[in-house]
């Protein structure tokens, strides 16, 4: 694909195209999409893909971003999602749907070709990787997926692109580590097509596009999950998690950004922690989704941490009018699978799509077992006619 690269930020920058470049000069083998039924469990929509051994996602699939990009006749699904290989090596892939629900995946990386006159495009699978070509780099060992907008600037060559950030951890980490024990920091990259990716190296000097707290800050340990809610003209919000080395609890934590290139933390504290004792989402919140619904509502949707099920998370709901101070809800929005589902050991990293008549589609990674760092599959469920901020489950097929 062309260079993608922010024009005032050119030398700086110089790197960015390195990894679309890779991809786009590799000869990819045709071979036909691999359909996948919905399997057993409630809610559950995609899971790894265990029928197809050495596959990059064989082992793990989580962290759900989906668009719904309607059309006049119809809509179309993208879902891109963190996989992990039978090795745990982490990476980023996209799947395809006409309605959400039945997704279309491949087994090898995703390439797209401007003039593909001899039809060897890919337009499903692995799309994003750890960086083997720069070793000073904070994601030399994974790369895994905080969020995918399609953001139009003045700053960016060619108009609307997709900004896909994302959080990455470097060699002397291991694979797959968990959070608690690896330091982690936000990177961006850019496509025009959402399957060619290029990396944007960022102020940092690993190229992430912020840092990690100093040591002593709530947010040393790293930063991960990165969403983004674009709030206003030059006024996007980057949501994300970090662990508080100093309670071992982790927290939601806001950067400022005006351009999408120079970000600020906002103050020196998480914006939003753990609930008091007693509460479901006492022992941590993570993996903060933030959307706007209306004009003067913020609604963040989050893992949530209870101390009476160490390990096992929840999905909660919090509101706020400035998407800086929140009401706490009492009670969680979705709960963990009954003994014995795909997603007994948690639900997690959430993503909202809104749909028609006020109603709104979860997606959601689920767990296996309590204190899994990755997924066991991507579920789905959708709020209730009482209650737009209470979500049943889709029933299986």
């Amino acid at each position: 694909m062309p260079r993608v690269v922010a024009a005032s930020r050119a030398a700086r920058a110089s790197r960015v195209a390195i990894a679309a470049t890779r991809t786009a000069t590799r000869t990819p083998t045709r071979m036909p999409t691999r359909a996948r039924a919905d399997a057993d469990g409630a809610g559950l929509v995609f899971a790894p893909a265990r029928d197809a051994p050495g596959a990059f996602d064989e082992a793990r699939v989580g962290a759900p971003v989906v668009k719904a990009f309607r059309g006049d006749d119809a809509t179309r699904w993208t879902m891109w999602y963190a996989a992990t290989s039978a090795d745990g090596d982490d990476s980023i892939a996209i799947a395809t749907s006409t309605d959400g629900v039945r997704w279309r995946r491949g087994s090898s990386d995703a390439v797209m070709y401007r003039n593909d006159v001899d039809e060897m495009s890919v337009d499903v699978g692995r799309v994003f990787a750890a960086n083997d070509e720069d070793w000073w780099t904070f994601d030399t060992r994974g790369a895994q997926l905080g969020d995918v907008q399609l953001i139009s600037s003045d700053s960016i060559s060619g108009g609307s692109v997709y900004w896909m950030f994302y959080h990455g951890y470097d060699r002397s980490a291991a694979r797959g580590a968990a959070a608690a024990t690896t330091t982690t920091r936000p990177g961006l990259a850019f496509s025009q097509d959402g399957r060619n990716w290029a990396r944007f190296e960022g102020e940092h000097h690993t190229g992430a596009v912020f840092d990690r707290g100093e040591d002593g800050e709530w947010d040393a340990r790293g930063v991960r999950d990165p969403k983004v809610l674009l709030a206003g003209p030059r006024d996007i919000r980057v949501y994300y998690a970090s662990i508080d080395a100093r309670t071992g609890k982790s927290a939601v934590g806001l950067a400022l950004t005006a351009d999408g290139f120079t970000y600020r933390k906002r103050g020196a504290e998480a914006i939003f922690g753990p609930g008091p004792s007693g509460s479901f989402d006492d022992a941590g919140v993570a993996a903060p989704c933030v959307v706007r619904l209306g004009r003067e509502e913020f609604i963040m949707f989050y893992e949530a941490y209870s101390s009476s099920a160490p390990g096992v998370a929840s999905v909660a709901v919090a509101t706020s009018r400035d998407g800086v101070s929140w009401t706490r809800p009492s009670a969680p929005a979705l709960e963990a699978g009954v003994a014995g589902a795909w997603d007994q050991g948690g639900v997690g990293k959430p993503y909202a799509v809104p749909m028609a008549g006020d109603r709104i589609r979860l997606y959601y990674e689920g767990r296996a077992a309590a204190g899994d760092e990755r997924g066991a599959g991507v579920g789905v469920a959708l709020s209730t006619d009482a209650d737009r901020f209470v979500f049943a489950r889709r029933a299986s097929d």
